[in-house]
């Protein structure tokens, strides 16, 4: 197994491939935020969160389209930074690929990161007016207890699922759940590193969110390079050891 690159190697290889292109990758940026940013408006504005139950299912239902349509987008963004990372030509038309090639898997995946993300955060908004008012310290610890599990399962499946978009682009004919398998099982064994690689952006995306957000459009580009290279790296490491058992059998018969 080849030694894989650290941290600070990825992000000095990731600022050498963005020299010369952060304005093109910043208007893609700027172009997916203001889409979601007006899907969510629009939402928002159709199903208010104060109009009863029917409203709050169809708001439900209106969210999961607002994800798949923004997934979909953000593959196509995933294409392109695959496309920087390995010197090949990137088109803002890449953007809107996958809405014309095979959509089916992004949405399987938005769909059940949707679930993911919808029971995390009402278990959590259920337990904090309760950890909030709670006096008696005896309870307190429980609650923090759950919080804390609650948490550390939403960031292990979010590191499981983080692939998925970069899988889809090198084999957009995998089905949505073939592709999650295959995230997880590239991540098996690498999720802390891809944690503790994406804390190190913390600085950077504070100070993305003080600029009045206009920062982000260049800490974005260079947090999704890193994710691709990243991706590249664990791509290579598993036909390698694909390879190294290949020829372990063969010697082996």
């Amino acid at each position: 197994m080849n030694s894989r690159p650290k941290s600070s190697e990825l992000k000095s290889q990731a600022r050498e491939l963005l020299m010369g292109r952060h304005g093109f990758l910043a208007l893609v940026t700027f172009l997916l935020s203001m889409l979601y940013l007006l899907a969510s408006f629009l939402l928002n504005s159709a199903f208010p969160s104060t109009g009863g139950t029917m409203n709050f299912a169809l708001g439900l239902a209106g969210s999961l389209l607002v994800n798949i349509v923004y997934y979909l987008f953000c593959a196509g963004q995933a294409e392109i930074y695959l496309n920087l990372c390995r010197g090949q030509d990137m088109r803002l038309g890449q953007l809107s690929g996958p809405f014309s090639n095979r959509p089916e898997p992004i949405a399987v995946f938005a769909a059940v990161q949707f679930l993911i993300q919808t029971v995390s955060v009402n278990l959590g908004l259920w337990i904090l007016p309760d950890l909030l008012n709670e006096t008696d310290s005896t309870k307190l610890l429980p609650m923090y207890g759950i919080l804390l599990v609650l948490l550390v399962v939403s960031v292990w499946l979010e590191l499981g699922l983080s692939m998925v978009f970069f899988l889809y682009c090198d084999d957009p004919q995998k089905s949505g759940m073939q592709l999650i398998r295959e995230s997880f099982r590239l991540m098996r064994g690498s999720r802390r590193r891809m944690l503790f690689l994406m804390l190190s952006f913390i600085g950077v995306m504070l100070l993305g969110m003080l600029s009045a957000g206009i920062g982000l459009l260049f800490a974005r580009p260079y947090l999704n390079t890193v994710q691709a290279l990243f991706y590249l790296d664990l791509v290579e490491d598993a036909h390698g050891e694909q390879a190294s058992n290949s020829a372990g059998v063969d010697a082996f018969i």
